[in-house]
């Protein structure tokens, strides 16, 4: 049913005949699938004749470029009833959790139906890859999709490695006819965990000492590495001294300067140095 809403999002419109092939199913799941949809709430809508089929009503849009999780949620209950279903709508009426981060749209995905389409089928894929300007062709074996703070990310296996793209960044995915190959009993959310704790613990580059305004400091916790959040207090009315780890150096120098003159740079002298320097330029620029 996934493969199905997004391939219509995709198109626009397409027959029954057209997804039959397509889901590799009758007709007749077609129109029972299209009946689960409308039931749980998505605007399917249905034209006869020989130009007609299914298509989502008034430009409709899951957000599975992000899933809304109401959908999500409902997908989910579509194979259940009574007391189950009840429960998942009494839930749905009280909490709500948004996935997207604040003062942020999602980006565009426009390979995200092929990407699930070759995971629903296990099936390999070619695609091109966007990476610091520079684009590449890869032959990859898509193992899952995961939605992390509003942004699609594909893990996959390319040369007996595990891989993360970004899906932003795939300009191009084309299916390939050899199976996947995917591992037994592989875990989506434990490997995404591992990736995860992978690149938020990557070694630091540089510690700087800085002297922050209290009401900046929620905004440096967001600026540092995971491993260096537990640092930085947030409930302060007095400017403090914390000392915080980096990246790089060029990532440190940024991040601060963004903070203004709520943070001042103590330590070391030549990050002192060269953020002054950033300032001072910038002061003569608008002289």
């Amino acid at each position: 049913m996934m493969t199905l809403l997004l391939h219509l999002q995709a198109r626009g419109q397409a027959s029954g005949q057209d997804l039959a092939r397509l889901l590799e199913v009758s007709e007749r799941t077609v129109q029972r699938d299209v009946g689960a949809l409308v039931e749980a709430g998505i605007p399917v809508r249905s034209a006869p004749g020989p130009g007609g089929g299914y298509r989502l009503d008034g430009g409709y849009r899951t957000r599975l470029t992000g899933v809304g999780l109401d959908q999500a949620g409902a997908l989910a209950f579509l194979g259940l009833a009574g007391q189950a279903r009840d429960r998942a709508r009494h839930t749905a009426e009280r909490f709500h959790l948004d996935p997207v981060r604040w003062y942020g749209t999602p980006e565009p995905v426009p390979c995200l139906p092929q990407l699930a389409m070759a995971l629903w089928r296990d099936r390999r894929a070619r695609i091109e890859y966007v990476r610091r300007g520079t684009a590449a062709i890869r032959e990859i074996s898509p193992l899952g999709l995961v939605l992390a703070s509003g942004q699609w990310y594909l893990l996959a296996y390319r040369d007996g490695q595990r891989r993360t793209y970004r899906v932003s960044r795939v300009r191009s995915a084309e299916l390939l006819d050899q199976p996947a190959d995917r591992p037994d009993g592989f875990d989506v959310a434990q490997t995404w965990a591992q990736a995860r704790r992978e690149l938020e613990h990557e070694s630091t580059a540089i510690e700087v000492t800085v002297r922050v305004e209290p009401g900046a400091l929620p905004r440096l916790r967001q600026l540092v590495p995971v491993h260096g959040q537990d640092r930085v207090p947030l409930i302060c009315t007095e400017p403090a001294e914390v000392t915080v780890p980096f990246e790089s150096e060029n990532w440190a120098c940024a991040a601060l300067l963004s903070l203004g003159m709520d943070v001042e740079v103590l330590r070391p002298a030549a990050m002192r140095g060269r953020v002054a320097g950033q300032a001072r330029g910038a002061a003569a620029r608008y002289a």
